[in-house]
Order: C-alpha cells, then sequence, then structure tokens
C-alpha cells in the first residue's frame, strides 16, 4: 500500500504540476522579447520545485483551490487513507468503488460477473497502474544510469589536455569569470560538440574532430560558455529535471517543458557568456554557434552542458537573434521578473489552504608593473571624427604608465544603431589600466572589467561631473565611469597594486588630450544593406547564390579589421530554413577567417574536385560536419570563400557554381 500512496502522490503533483507548466509556458510566451532569458530560465526552477518536494506549503492564492473537488484514481481494494483533501472519488475497477471524504471510507461493493471477480481477486487497476509506472520508472532510470556510467568510464580514461595555450586560455578565461580554479580539458572522441561533463569534478570535453579547426576565439568563447555553465550548476539542475522526468515519465507536457527549460538555459547562458565579451565579439559569438552546428544530433548526457544545447536548428536560430539584438535588461524589466516570480511562486508552489496534510505521511520530516616606455603616444593628424564621428580623449596624468596600444571600433546596422568605441591601454601585461569610450552611453556593463557592475557603487564627481564608482573584490578592480559631452567614459584597472582609486580620480579629471595618432587595431563592422560598403572588393548579392528550395535570406554582414600591419576584410551571407543555416563567408587579406589552432594532425578532411578551371576543396562525405562544406579560391581576384551548409554534394556543388560564375561576369 505504501507504493499506491507514493503513486496517488506522484498523480497529483503531476497534475498541479502540469498547470504550472502551462502558466509557465504562457508567462515566457507572452514576455518573450520583455523578459530576459536568465529570468525566463529561473522561472522554470519553480516547476522542479514542484514536482520534487513533498511537501504542502499553503497559501490563499494558489491555483489549485480553482481544481476539482473530485480525482479519479483507480485503487486497491484494501484501501485504508485518511486524506483531508474536500472529496477524492477513487474507484476500483469492476470490483469496488471508494468515496473518501473527510477521513471517512464508504465501500459500496458493486456485482460483476465471476470470471471478472476472479481476474480482479488480488490485481485492481490501482496496483496494475502502480507496476507499470513503478516498471517505467526502472527501466529509464537504469537505463539513464548506464548510459551515464558507461561514457563516465570512457571519458576518465581520457588524458586532460597538456597544450601550453590551451591551458593560458583556460586559466584567462577562469580569472575573467572570477573561478578559483581551471577546469581540465579533455579532448575525446566519444562526443561531437563541445560540453560540460560532471557535477563533482567537472571537466569540458572537446571533439577531437572538432578541435584541430578551431580558432583561439573559437576557443575563448566555448570556454567562457562552458564556465558559465559551470558557475550556475546547470549540470546539477540538469539532474534534477532529469530525475522528475523519470518520476514522470507518463506526462507529456513535463517532458516538453523540460526541454524549453533546456533551451532557455542556452539562451541564459548566451546572455551571461555575452556580458564578458566585448559588444565588437558579439557578433562573432553568434558565427561560432553557427560553425558548430552539424546535421547529426549528439546524444546529450545529464551529466553534460553543449555549447550548442539540443542542437534544434530553430533553437539555434533563437540563440542567434537574441545574440543580435543583445541589450542589458532594464531595471523596470528586471523588477517585472522578480514580481513574477514571486507571483508564479505563490500561486504555483503552494497548496489551497483546504490541503491540510500532505498525501504521503502528513509529517514528512522535515608580478612586476612592466612598462613599456618606449612607446608612448605618437604624434600625427589622424581625424577620429571622420572614422568614429568622435574624437577620443586621453589623460595628461598616467600614473607613470606609458601608452601601449588603442583599439578603435565602429558598428553600422541600419536604420539607426551607429555605435562608435574607442579603448586604451596603459601599462605593461600585468599591470595596467584602460580607459573605453563610446558614443552608446549604457551604464556599467561588464566589458572589459568583468563582475566590476556587480561590486558597490558610489557616486562621486569627477571636476563637476556627476561618476559613479566601481569597487569589486570579486573581480579585484575598480572602475570609474561618467558621461560628459554625451560621451561615456570609463576608466578602470583590474589587478591589485596597479592604480590606487586616487591616482584613478586624477587620471579622470585629466582626460582632455584630444587623440590624433592611429589607432593601433580598428575594427569596422556592418549588418544590412550597406555591409559592402568600404570593402575592397566586388561582393555577391543574396539573389546571385543558386540557394536549395526553402532557404531564405536572412542577412548579410562584413568585418573590415586591421590589427597592426595585418588587414582583413570578410562578406558574409545568411540564409535560413526551418531545419538549416548556409553561411557564404568571402574574405580579402591576412588570415580573414582568423587564425587555426590545430592541436591534432588528423588525416586530411577535404575532398580535391575540380568545378571548371576552379580546385574546389569539399568535406569528406559522412564526416565531421562541423567542417566548411567547401572552401576554394576565386579566380582572378584571389578572393578566399567558405561555405557553411548540410546536403547534398550537389547542392554544394551549385551553390560553389553560382559563386564562381557571379565573379566571372563582374
Amino acid at each position: 500500500m505504501e507504493l499506491e500512496l507514493v503513486f496517488h502522490w506522484i498523480i497529483k503533483t503531476s497534475v498541479m504540476a502540469s498547470i504550472m507548466a502551462v502558466l509557465i509556458l504562457l508567462v515566457n510566451f507572452a514576455l518573450r522579447n520583455k523578459l530576459e532569458a536568465k529570468w525566463r530560465y529561473a522561472i522554470w526552477m519553480l516547476l522542479i520545485f514542484r514536482l520534487l518536494i513533498p511537501y504542502n506549503i499553503q497559501s490563499p492564492w494558489s491555483v489549485y483551490g480553482l481544481m476539482p473537488n473530485s480525482i479519479s484514481i483507480p485503487m486497491a481494494k484494501d484501501v485504508n487513507l485518511k486524506i483531508n483533501d474536500n472529496v477524492y472519488q477513487i474507484s476500483e475497477g469492476y470490483d469496488k468503488e471508494v468515496l473518501l471524504t473527510e477521513g471517512q471510507s464508504t465501500i459500496n461493493k458493486q456485482r460483476n460477473t465471476k470470471a471478472e471477480d476472479s481476474i480482479l481477486k488480488d490485481l485492481s487497476y490501482g496496483k496494475i497502474l502502480t507496476i507499470v509506472w513503478l516498471v517505467g520508472v526502472i527501466v529509464l532510470a537504469i537505463s539513464v544510469i548506464v548510459y551515464n556510467l558507461a561514457f563516465y568510464f570512457q571519458v576518465r580514461r581520457e588524458p586532460s589536455v597538456a597544450d601550453v595555450r590551451m591551458a593560458e586560455l583556460m586559466e584567462e578565461c577562469t580569472r575573467k569569470l572570477g573561478l578559483k580554479n581551471n577546469l581540465p580539458v579533455i579532448i575525446t572522441n566519444k562526443i561531437e560538440v563541445p560540453c560540460l561533463y560532471g557535477i563533482f569534478s567537472s571537466k569540458l570535453l572537446l571533439s577531437k574532430s572538432l578541435v584541430n579547426r578551431l580558432t583561439e576565439e573559437n576557443l575563448r568563447h566555448i570556454f567562457i560558455h562552458e564556465l558559465v555553465h559551470y558557475k550556475r550548476k546547470d549540470i546539477l539542475i540538469n539532474w534534477l529535471s532529469v530525475a522528475a522526468q523519470i518520476a514522470h515519465w507518463f506526462n507529456p507536457l513535463i517532458w516538453y517543458s523540460f526541454a524549453k527549460m533546456r533551451e532557455d538555459c542556452e539562451l541564459a547562458c548566451d546572455v551571461d557568456t555575452l556580458s564578458f565579451l566585448k559588444p565588437e565579439e558579439y557578433q562573432s559569438y553568434g558565427f561560432s554557434i553557427i560553425s558548430l552546428v552539424t546535421s547529426v544530433q549528439s546524444s546529450q548526457f545529464p551529466g553534460t552542458t553543449g555549447f550548442l544545447g539540443n542542437k534544434n536548428h530553430q533553437q539555434i536560430k533563437r540563440r542567434i537573434k537574441m545574440i543580435k539584438s543583445f541589450h542589458k535588461a532594464t531595471l523596470k524589466w528586471k523588477c517585472t521578473a522578480v514580481v513574477l516570480f514571486i507571483s508564479l511562486g505563490l500561486v504555483g508552489c503552494t497548496n489551497s489552504l483546504s490541503d491540510s496534510t500532505s498525501v504521503v505521511g502528513g509529517n514528512t520530516p522535515k608580478q612586476s608593473v612592466q612598462l613599456n616606455r618606449s612607446s608612448p603616444v605618437m604624434e600625427g593628424n589622424f581625424d577620429y571624427n571622420k572614422s568614429l564621428s568622435f574624437t577620443p580623449l586621453l589623460p595628461s596624468y598616467t600614473a607613470g604608465y606609458q601608452f601601449t596600444d588603442s583599439s578603435a571600433y565602429k558598428e553600422i546596422t541600419p536604420p539607426s544603431n551607429n555605435v562608435s568605441r574607442y579603448l586604451a591601454r596603459y601599462g605593461g601585461s600585468e599591470k595596467f589600466f584602460m580607459i573605453h569610450e563610446t558614443t552608446s552611453p549604457k551604464g556599467m556593463k561588464p566589458i572589459y572589467f568583468a563582475g566590476m557592475d556587480q561590486g558597490t557603487k558610489t557616486q562621486i564627481k569627477i571636476g563637476d561631473v556627476p561618476a559613479t564608482l566601481y569597487e569589486s573584490e570579486n573581480a579585484n578592480a575598480n572602475a570609474i565611469q561618467f558621461i560628459k559631452n554625451g560621451i561615456e567614459y570609463t576608466a578602470g584597472t583590474r589587478h591589485a597594486g596597479g592604480i590606487s582609486l586616487d591616482e584613478l580620480k586624477k587620471i579622470c579629471e585629466s582626460l582632455a588630450v584630444p587623440a590624433n595618432s592611429p589607432p593601433s587595431n580598428f575594427y569596422i563592422d556592418k549588418s544590412g544593406p550597406t555591409a559592402s560598403e568600404g570593402l575592397s572588393f566586388e561582393t555577391l548579392q543574396p539573389g546571385d547564390i543558386a540557394i536549395p528550395q526553402g532557404f531564405e535570406f536572412q542577412a548579410e554582414s562584413s568585418r573590415i579589421k586591421i590589427e597592426g600591419n595585418e588587414k582583413s576584410e570578410v562578406f558574409s551571407l545568411l540564409y535560413t530554413a526551418r531545419d538549416s543555416i548556409i553561411s557564404i563567408e568571402i574574405g580579402k587579406g591576412d588570415q580573414p577567417f582568423g587564425k587555426s589552432t590545430p592541436l591534432l594532425t588528423p588525416d586530411s578532411d577535404f575532398d580535391t574536385k575540380q568545378i571548371g578551371t576552379t580546385k574546389v576543396l569539399l568535406r569528406k562525405k559522412n564526416y565531421d560536419q562541423n567542417l566548411p562544406a567547401a572552401k576554394f579560391t576565386v579566380p582572378g581576384n584571389g578572393l578566399e570563400c567558405i561555405i557553411y551548409m548540410t546536403g547534398q554534394e550537389s547542392e554544394v556543388d551549385k551553390v560553389v557554381e553560382s559563386i564562381l560564375r557571379a565573379y566571372l561576369k563582374q
């Protein structure tokens, strides 16, 4: 009988959780463009609480007070319950009907045929359903445990990567997120996409077939993304959701809800990841996601969190759109999210006041400074107004630190988004300070000083201008931010012992020297109809490409990158279908698609094919879909082209031929 009581609690909880799930789905759908992804994910924690906590917390706001007074659940004929819910009518199949009202039991025997009586003599519908439920739980639980144990024993035999460059990159990302320990990185052929594995001794897993094609930028994005999962304990939450799914395996709404929760988990992780990246890296982070999309659905274990999540292409599109339009949530919507969370908790995680006892048991127990003195601010006559629409200001007081380098950024997205940024760095690799200036004031964001905005804030003045002083022990950093003449200035340092607060104030007060030397690095990002403007080569129109049926043109974009003496340009066209993406990138200059970082040296991943007079490298059949489908150099102009897509080789050939044909006409 104890098992049937548990099953009865499972059924009742599943019904209540279904109502809770519908409420969450409605809220998330209604506010999908307003509510920050982190809060949409946080709200799902209420569903896990509702499913797994066997306590009855009562409140007058509970939505379950509106439930019908009776729930029909088959039980065994020798049932002896005391349930203080309003009324539960429980039928016992063909044999008996049990009516339980306020602790009293009345058994009304019904006549049936002798055959039916003999069949149901020892078993009732309640017992049968309980056994079926238990068998389902055992089968699923064993499957999950065996599957994960097999994966665990396979992974534990893989050695951690000893690559110095990767270790330094992991250490940099760990420090940026304020974590104490680096995660070991393991390269294995047991997975297809990067993922985090393990609750207690977490490891970052990379695919052997993928790691050769990852640039340092890709690796940084992957490391930060997975470290965010680690910091938020997403693997533990994933295990809790799997436990709830196993217990409620018969409820498809619960399965669907947790699938949506995992999608929101990845969106929330993207939001946190973007907060640790520079704005000019947002687009490249999106392209890192796109470049890892494969046509093969890899298995995802409860003990892992993958960089691509469930790899549903619709979900990938949602993530790309979110990244494209990413902005920090306003105070208004943060407050709204808190109110919604509390309200849903009161409405969905509490029982009506009529529930005075839990169904199950009633009383369940409760270094030194390295100064670059050979690189002062150079004299020049560079006109920043023409390139950035404002002239950056440099400090006359630098606390003894020498000017090291500078970067300028221009982001143009029609019709109205035109953002300019300037970043100047003073000091060496260990101790330094930076000055960030932008035409898009949005308050302190953890762009260059991760975790800064989570520290204490003090209102001060720089001269007669109001300013905010940020102090963060977590980030081991200080920063001062203020707005003057429509430009937002942020000056700060991230390393202890570098710049004192008094020196930082003096630096801000001395920001009056117009910059007139060209920046060390210059980045220009464009999207929309003007993306091709400013490029030194002829681009293609969306209609020039022979795209397979079902695909629609989504966006065109470009990036001009000047780093020291190196210059590169990339023009991109993006097409999407319901379950697939085609990305065409045309580049010119010094390593336009980034520096490759091979850690392994496998056999060639491509077959060579002659299309016209052009040698084209095509991804091998049934090979890693993370690779470009094709890459080649356009004859005559030397442009490099790579194509990311899935599909038949004939479709890839048509895309390649259309690109070559379009350039031949120019």
